[in-house]
Order: structure tokens, then C-alpha cells, then sequence
């Protein structure tokens, strides 16, 4: 399993329930990274996404405590043994690999999967952001190497630098 993950230099990741700054070219990565894949996050990342629809050509995975939740073209989990249970499934029925399950989102969900979690592709904003949910911090956890850091990018719409980071879990 992955996680994708937009941090500030202290694995800030959100306020007030959205995104602290959108990069158009960093939503773009994460589209590419994600398509055809399969994506789990809870129901307050679902609430960022536009009119809370579901992300296209995407298998979307919703790990949620709210027993009547009903999203279209979703799967509904309400624990990780459910989880489990249908990421099992789907790598039987539909040839999918530990590769293709990636967590999105938001902190909750990040922090109950980690533990599942081999490989987290990290965008790495070079400020400090006001914020309100965290990911966990990887440099601090002996479990985690750094294995890659791509060169620094600058976003014109929000003035903020950023590079590109790769965790992967140590054997």
C-alpha cells in the first residue's frame, strides 16, 4: 500500500478540513499517479473534492465511521478489517497488486494505515502554514528512510516552493 501525501515543512496537511494551498502542477502529479489505482480516504477528504463526487477512473474506497453514508460509484468500509477484507477481494478478483491500494487522505485515515503503508510519495512545501491535521512525521519514525528528493519547484499562483519526496519503509 502508499499513501500520497501534500505537507508543509511540519507535516501540517490541512485546515479546517481542505487543503492548505492547492499546486496545480502537484494535483496534477497526484492524478497521475492515481489513476486506474485504487484510493482510500475518509469521508472529509470526499468532502473537499468538487460537489462530493467521487474521483473518476478510479476505484474510490471510503473508510468512514458513518454507518448511513451512501456514495455513489464508492465503496463504503467501516473498519480496517473491512478494509482488508475488500482490498483482499479486489487483489483475487481484480488482479490488483499492494501497489494499486493508495491512501489519500485525510489525517485519520493516514494514521490508521501507515502501519499498512510501504512506500509514501511526499509533496514537501517549503513554508509553514497555519493548520489543524497532520501527518505523521516520517523523519522522526525509525521505520521510515528517505529515499529520493526530486529538485525544487516553485508554484507562481501561491508564491511557495516545494520538492518532491519518497519514503519507503525500511525492512
Amino acid at each position: 500500500m502508499l499513501a500520497i501525501v501534500n505537507t508543509d515543512l511540519n507535516w501540517a496537511i490541512g485546515k479546517e478540513g481542505d487543503l492548505q494551498v492547492r499546486i496545480s502542477d502537484d494535483l496534477k502529479r497526484f492524478k497521475e499517479l492515481t489513476i486506474g489505482k485504487v484510493i482510500i480516504y475518509g469521508s472529509k477528504t470526499l468532502d473537499t473534492y468538487p460537489n462530493r463526487k467521487v474521483l473518476p477512473n478510479r476505484l474510490n474506497i471510503i473508510l468512514t465511521r458513518q454507518e448511513d453514508l451512501s456514495v455513489d460509484n464508492a465503496i463504503i468500509c467501516h473498519s480496517i478489517a473491512e478494509l482488508n477484507d475488500k482490498i483482499n477481494q479486489l487483489k483475487a478478483e481484480k488482479n490488483y497488486e499492494d501497489h494499486d491500494f493508495i491512501v489519500v487522505g485525510g489525517e485519520s485515515v493516514y494514521s490508521q494505515l501507515l502501519p499498512e503503508t510501504d512506500l509514501c510519495y511526499v509533496t514537501k512545501m517549503q513554508v509553514e502554514l497555519e493548520a489543524d491535521a497532520y501527518f505523521p512525521n516520517l523523519d522522526k519514525l525509525d521505520e521510515w528512510k528517505l529515499e529520493s528528493e526530486s529538485k525544487k519547484y516553485f508554484d507562481d499562483k501561491s508564491g511557495i516552493s516545494y520538492s518532491y519526496l519518497v519514503y519507503r519503509r525500511k525492512k
